[in-house]
């Protein structure tokens, strides 16, 4: 039988199925690690800014982000002076697309997914700090947030509840303490800086005429506000907001020699003046847009003026934050 079987095959066939033998297993083996090699795809239905990226390769996408990148991206601003005011309006970072994060997020990204760009910030050439002896009167207006800029001299029996309608609000705001006020009133600037609130200068003394003074006396005072503010709050001002808005050279450069950046306004409330709520928010909702400084301060009419006038914002897109979040130049990014 044996011999039957192998006497119907010739020499030639023979070797050919012991070739195929031989071979088999390193056909398989090369198979198999060319599977593995295989390049992931990117998951069905994966967008990047309205652009499909599913079942492409990460080269592939890549490339599409690198496409993206060339012509989706937002150039700095840089600081400039506002003809009108004669301050400077602060720069604003631009935004690059950022492929190697974003391509991270891509493979990462589960099927039908929509991505979200991730982008890195690109400083401006001009910067504020070009500017040291200039005022700021308002922040970049492409940046959609606002400053309550609450000036405290007086008004102590309406400060607990003003400061509890920025708390239930979750809100932020500015307070420009009076160095002589804190003197006689440490509990209450120390309950302002507790409750996590930005504090500034407004000068130690309100009986001053700056605009009128010698830079000797403009630098002593300020100098002096400086020191009661920091031992009752525990922070060092890095702003000052003249009283009345008295402005003059040798006042922009006291402040400047001692890092302070003075602060104007953009809105006035005039609520020291009492009125009335509604008013106050006509006024303001009538004009308010990005980067302005809404000036404000403790009296019987703003608790209930700021638990009107903050939902009001957040409607049309603004957040009240602090002056330093105000003023710095990162734009703001959705993730």
């Amino acid at each position: 039988m044996r011999h039957r079987i192998f006497g119907t095959l010739n020499g030639r066939k023979l070797l050919c199925i012991l070739i195929l033998i031989m071979f088999l297993p390193l056909a398989l083996n090369y198979a198999a690690k060319k599977s593995l090699r295989r390049e992931p795809v990117i998951a069905e239905g994966v967008e990047l800014l309205g652009k499909p990226l599913g079942g492409l390769t990460p080269a592939a996408a890549e490339t599409v982000l690198e496409q993206i990148a060339a012509v989706h991206h937002f150039p700095p601003v840089n600081a400039v002076i506002d003809e009108k005011t004669k301050g400077v309006i602060p720069e604003i970072n631009g935004l690059q697309l950022d492929v190697d994060a974003t391509m991270t997020k891509i493979l990462q990204a589960q099927k039908g997914e929509t991505v979200t760009p991730h982008y890195r910030q690109v400083a401006a050439p001009v910067t504020l700090k070009d500017f040291p002896d200039y005022p700021v009167y308002q922040g970049n207006p492409a940046k959609k947030q606002v400053v309550f800029l609450i000036n405290v001299a007086w008004g102590n029996e309406y400060l607990p509840d003003l400061l509890v309608a920025l708390k239930e609000a979750d809100a932020q705001g500015s307070f420009f303490l009076v160095g002589r006020w804190v003197e006689g009133n440490q509990k209450e600037a120390e309950m302002i800086a507790e409750a996590g609130f930005e504090i500034a200068s407004h000068g130690y003394s309100d009986a001053i005429s700056l605009q009128n003074a010698d830079k000797e006396t403009i630098s002593a005072d300020l100098r002096k506000a400086t020191q009661v503010i920091e031992s009752a709050c525990k922070v060092k001002p890095q702003f000052f907001s003249p009283h009345r808005g008295e402005l003059s050279p040798l006042v922009l450069q006291a402040a400047a020699e001692q890092n302070l950046r003075v602060i104007m306004w953009t809105l006035d409330t005039v609520d020291w003046q009492l009125p009335g709520v509604e008013k106050m928010l006509e006024k303001i909702l009538g004009n308010v847009k990005g980067g302005d400084l809404i000036l404000m301060h403790p009296t019987e009419q703003t608790p209930e003026f700021l638990r009107l006038v903050i939902p009001e914002l957040r409607n049309r897109g603004l957040e009240p934050v602090t002056l330093s979040e105000l003023l710095n130049p990162a734009r703001q990014v959705k993730e």
